[in-house]
């Protein structure tokens, strides 16, 4: 993978792991029931205080177990408390506490088995849900697959992550890079939107692009069958069902001497020389949204040079905001990096996700960064 920004990345806090089930968390909560145990039975038999909350530790290990752990674990729990409560000074009489009688048994192995069942029922509701989530990979690899390292010369790096808040590890955010006979041509976009509708236009549109990226002649056909693509999604859909993208449109010629942009209503791709630069092209309305434009399609070129980048992004990762309200400053964080020499797209990547996630940046969007580098003297 190329350093993928996905959903279930590290949670920082010890809340936030625990509440998300990370590993180390997970494995750290399977022992909580033998820890309160151990807490609380030792002492009761010393403290006669300790004896009430030892009593409630015992007759809840079951209970306790069932919520962290599997069937099995459950049921030697039930199996430990069963011994434990029989072992006691009233029943068999082998250790003076718990003061248990035969009684207590039927009702603690009826517990005790109930929750080895509802164990084993949240096993297999757990099983089903990990098997969504690699169908939903799987979904992921299909609309957008990883990227190789190099497209007709051009070396690539994308990071990708859906937003906080997405159900799944597929957003509204898409891009592509394709070699065609025209040269490279790339394209970075935002769907409106996170649901299942959302999903369905990205993968239409990422279709379109990769279909019609190597037949159409220029950059403004291609546009707009990928507007029209929009349109036929929206058919029959009522207002506010419909949906818009935001798209930024990148042709490289093959000589590699210039570029050329189309801005669906998207933010402007920087080239990076010395600094980093907006390609600023007179932008369009978003793809589904061009009744409410009069102009037409605007294709702005600049010139290239040996080891030029060119960064396309979406509004998730320049709109990300940290605790003071600052919105993250991709332009000057560009600059720094290229003045230490770091101009290689994974690299370059991998720090910028790192200056996102060390600032304290938060995303309430999907994010996507794509970065491509010219072959040149400049390349490094």
């Amino acid at each position: 993978m190329q350093g993928y920004m996905r959903s279930y990345v590290t949670p920082q806090t010890p809340w936030d792991r625990i509440s998300a089930g990370h590993p180390a968390s997970v494995r750290f909560l399977r022992f909580l029931p033998i820890l309160l145990l151990v807490a609380t039975v030792p002492i009761a038999f010393v403290n006669p205080v300790m004896v009430p909350y030892a009593n409630y530790a015992i007759v809840l290990l079951p209970a306790f177990t069932a919520l962290v752990n599997g069937p099995v674990a459950t049921l030697v729990a039930t199996a430990a408390v069963c011994a434990l409560i029989g072992a006691g000074s009233e029943a068999l009489g082998l250790i003076p506490y718990p003061p248990s009688v035969w009684e207590d048994l039927p009702p603690i192995a009826f517990v005790g088995l109930l929750c080895t069942v509802l164990a084993w029922v949240r096993n297999r509701i757990v099983m089903r849900l990990l098997d969504m989530t690699l169908v939903a990979e799987t979904v992921q690899g299909a609309i957008l697959p990883d990227l190789p390292p190099v497209v007709g010369g051009v070396r690539v790096g994308v990071a990708y992550r859906t937003h906080d808040g997405s159900p799944g590890l597929v957003g509204g955010d898409f891009y592509d890079v394709q070699e065609t006979d025209a040269g490279i041509r790339a394209v970075v976009g935002d769907v409106q939107g996170h649901g299942l509708n959302t999903v369905h236009l990205t993968e239409a549109l990422l279709g379109t692009f990769r279909e019609r990226a190597l037949d159409d002649p220029d950059l403004a056909t291609l546009t707009a069958r990928m507007e029209r693509r929009v349109r036929l999604h929206n058919r029959g859909l009522d207002e506010w069902e419909q949906s818009f993208a935001t798209a930024v449109l990148i042709e490289i010629t093959p000589r590699r001497d210039t570029i050329r942009v189309v801005l669906c209503g998207h933010p402007a791709p920087l080239l990076v020389r010395g600094t980093a630069e907006p390609i600023s092209a007179k932008p369009m309305p978003p793809l589904g949204l061009t009744d409410f434009g009069l102009q037409r399609t605007v294709v702005r070129e600049a010139a290239l040079m040996p080891g030029d980048l060119i960064v396309a992004f979406t509004d998730g990762f320049v709109e990300g905001r940290n605790a003071d309200g600052q919105t993250f400053p991709i332009i000057s964080m560009l600059n720094a990096h290229i003045a230490s020499g770091i101009r290689d797209p994974d690299r370059l990547h991998r720090k910028l996700k790192a200056d996102f996630q060390g600032g304290g940046y938060e995303r309430t969007d999907d994010l996507t960064v794509l970065i491509m580098q010219l072959p040149g003297s400049q390349a490094r």
